[in-house]
Formats: structure tokens, sequence, C-alpha cells
């Protein structure tokens, strides 16, 4: 059958847009790393893509993949609220992924200062522009075909090694990294007419403290993909890959090192893109049913023990005035925060046979994992999506303490790590969302 005989029978619509969102000189502070950066140029522009979906009964879903870090809860609603007035979609139907670029503008209320300070007239313009941009997405629904294939990729390693019973952080090949690379494609009769959907689970800092901005590892992806299939546009979704750097091997010494530069950074970008154009050409993949199913739910993950207040003030008045857990010290001095846990969403999709989990924060390797383990049938799971309120650890991380299970809270402004029992918080608010999609 032809693709186009295909799209004349096929009952999916999808339309496509996109937008540059990179700030203007000194319009934004860079975010990531906990270190003060300021933007001296663009490497590479900074995307926002919108990719909207209708099924055969005229239910729509859109998704609005972004090149920032990730947002506070508070943006989203304003952002949901907005594209309901609107565009006349509801929370349950618009999702926000967040590429988590490290080279990027701040965005999130719920990051310590020193991890990045934010320029509320830049988050408004980009509010405008996203608004705008599932508009414009809707306006090109044309007849496409949606199509699964699950790829086996890698461009990096965990990040986290066990010695002498403590974490310490490098490349661990022996260490948990999920390979699982879903693949949505999309073939449409206007252009672009070819959408291709990454999602795969490794960090975006492969550029490295540079100062200019940059989509990192994912841009290079998206550009090589671009370039080799015809009307193509491509789109990065981050997996539960929180614990995981990109990696090469240095030359002079044959280990596995972080990778840390722009070159680094483009040929990770390039790699996944070959490992994903190698996909396509040895295997088929499998067309969607044209349905939609999309569901919201709220929870909360319980917080472990805060640090005393006597800790806290040697932190804030002993520490180095140049570390950010010493800028959280003091920060969490002027705005004391007594929470005990910490409100979290799950969004669910069904594509047809497809179950998609948007994950909120940074969900790391095990989770993810785990997720999938417990849900029948193909499944993406897709973190840094909607708030970022933090790293989500499993309880394993937790006990292990190191910097995703004990003190990264600290870059979020929590009072506190999580709580062991988080990781069965976690999964039960994610079976009650894929519940609630019935089918």
């Amino acid at each position: 059958m032809t693709i186009l005989n295909s799209l004349n029978k096929s009952p999916w619509l999808s339309g496509y847009a996109e937008a540059d969102i990179t700030p203007e000189p000194g319009q934004a502070f860079m975010t990531g790393f906990g270190r003060e950066r300021y933007a001296r140029g663009t490497l590479a522009p900074l995307r926002a893509q919108a990719i909207a979906l209708e099924d055969a009964n005229g239910k729509r879903a859109v998704i609005v993949a972004s090149d920032v870090l990730g947002y506070a809860r508070v943006f989203v609603d304003a952002l949901r609220q907005r594209i309901s007035d609107v565009h006349g979609l509801q929370a349950d139907e618009v999702t926000f992924p967040c590429s988590h670029t490290h080279c990027g503008p701040t965005v999130n209320f719920g990051l310590t200062f020193a991890v990045g300070g934010l320029n509320v007239w830049y988050l408004a313009h980009l509010e405008d522009t996203l608004v705008d941009l599932v508009g414009k997405a809707i306006k090109q629904l044309s007849p496409a075909t949606v199509s699964l294939g699950e790829a086996d990729c890698q461009v990096g390693m965990n990040r986290r090694n066990v010695q002498d019973g403590k974490i310490v952080s490098g490349p661990n090949p022996n260490g948990v990294y999920d390979r699982h690379t879903p693949i949505l494609r999309i073939t449409k009769r206007r252009s672009p007419k070819d959408i291709v959907i990454v999602c795969h689970a490794c960090h975006p800092t492969s550029t490295g403290a540079y100062d200019r901005w940059s989509p990192d590892w994912p841009g290079a992806m998206r550009n090589r993909l671009e370039s080799q299939l015809k009307d193509c546009k491509a789109v990065f979704v981050k997996g539960c890959g929180a614990d995981a750097n990109v990696v090469h091997k240095d030359p002079d010494t044959g280990e596995f090192v972080f990778s840390r530069d722009p070159n680094r950074a483009r040929l990770a970008g390039v790699r996944m893109a070959n490992q994903v154009l190698r996909f396509f050409e040895r295997n088929a993949l499998t067309p969607l049913e044209p349905s939609i199913a999309t569901r919201l739910v709220s929870g909360s993950l319980t917080l472990g023990r805060s640090p005393s207040l006597k800790r806290i003030r040697d932190m804030a008045m002993s520490g180095d005035n140049h570390s950010h857990l010493t800028w959280w010290a003091r920060q969490s001095i002027a705005y004391p925060d007594k929470r005990r846990s910490v409100e979290y969403d799950v969004q669910a999709w069904r594509l047809g046979g497809l179950k998609m989990f948007w994950l909120e924060g940074e969900v790391c390797a095990d989770l993810g994992i785990a997720l999938k383990a417990a849900t029948d049938g193909p499944v993406v799971t897709a973190a840094y999506s909607n708030a970022c309120p933090g790293y989500i650890s499993s309880a394993r991380l937790i006990r292990e303490k190191g910097y995703e299970g004990h003190t990264s809270h600290m870059a979020y402004f929590l009072p506190a790590p999580f709580a062991e029992k988080s990781e069965g918080e976690f999964m039960k608010i994610c079976e009650r969302a894929i519940r609630g999609l019935g089918g």
C-alpha cells in the first residue's frame, strides 16, 4: 500500500508547528550545573515544537516539547488554563515535555537562586509563544498515519558508582541504563510530511557548562534526522534517565569519561540519530489505531527528614559562598519551608495500543524500568514533563544516598530529600492514572 492510499484511509489527523525560543542577549540567566553562567551567544537555536493529534472520534491531544530545563507547576497550570480558554483543550489533553538542556534559560520557580534566577518577562514571552504554537499546530491538522517502533539505543551510562559505601560520580558500565527507545513516526499529508518523536533516557549535559545557548545532544540528533529524512521534523522527549550522562572513551586512557564539550554533544546526537535511522532500515513500525484517551491524576510524594535548623545555619554561615548548597541553606533561612510532602501529578495517554506516561521531575532509571514492567503492552515513560519538582528517585537510590537520592533536593529548594516510601507512592499514582484510561 502506498503512503498516499494509507493516508486517504486513515482517520488520524496531525498538525505541527515550531518556534525559536532562544532568549535575546541579556534576557535570561542560564540554568543547570549550579554555577554562575551568562550566555555570550547562541551555539544552536532552542526550539519549542507542538504536535497535535486527533483521533477518529474527534478527540485531540497536543504535545508541546521545549528546549528548557523544566517547568514549575504554576507555569504549566497557567499555560493549561490559557490553552483551555483559547483552544478548548482540557488539562489532560496537552503535555509539556522538556529536553532538560543545561544550556537553556531558567524557567522554574522551584530552583534555588544559585541554580538559576528567573526573568519573568522572558517567561511571559515563552508562555505567549507556547499558547500560540498549540493553535498553529491545530490549524495544520491533516490526514496522517501514526506508527510505533521500539529501538534499543545507547549514548551514555549510569553515573553512580558505590565505593567504600559512598556514591562517587563517574561512568558506571554496570549501572542501570534504560536502552529502550520508543519512536513515534507520524506520516501526514501536509508539510512537514514526516514527524519523528524519539524518547531516550540520557541527560543532556554533554555540552558542559558552556556559555552559549544550545539544545545539547538532542538538537544534534534532530538536525541529523531532518537532514537524512525528506521533509522531516524530529522531536526529542527525555525518558527516565536522571542518573545517566553521555560518555565517550578517553583517547589517552581508553576509559569511559563524561562528555563535556560542544563537539562531543554533537557526536552523541549524531550517534543517536544514526541508531534511529538503522532501526528504520531494518524494522517495520506498527501502525496505531486512531483512538486517544487521556487522564491526569494527582497525588503526593513524602519527604524524608529535614536537616536540623542548627545544621542549616552552620551551612549558611560557614559554607563556601560559591556553592549552591550554601545558598540553599541561606535561602531556607530566608524562606522557611515546612512541607512534609510534594504534590505529584501523572498524566497518562493511550494512543491506540500504546500507553504513555508523562512524568513530572527528574525520574531515575529504576522507576522508569519498573513502571514499564508493571504495564501491559508497549509503553513510553517520558520524564521531565509538565512540572519539575526535583529528582524522583527509587528507594534504592535514596538508601544509597549520593546526589540523586540525598542532596539534589537542595538544587530544587525542597526542605528535605524524598523518603524511601515515595517509590511506592509514585507507582500507585501511575497505576491510578493508567486505570483511568479504560480500555
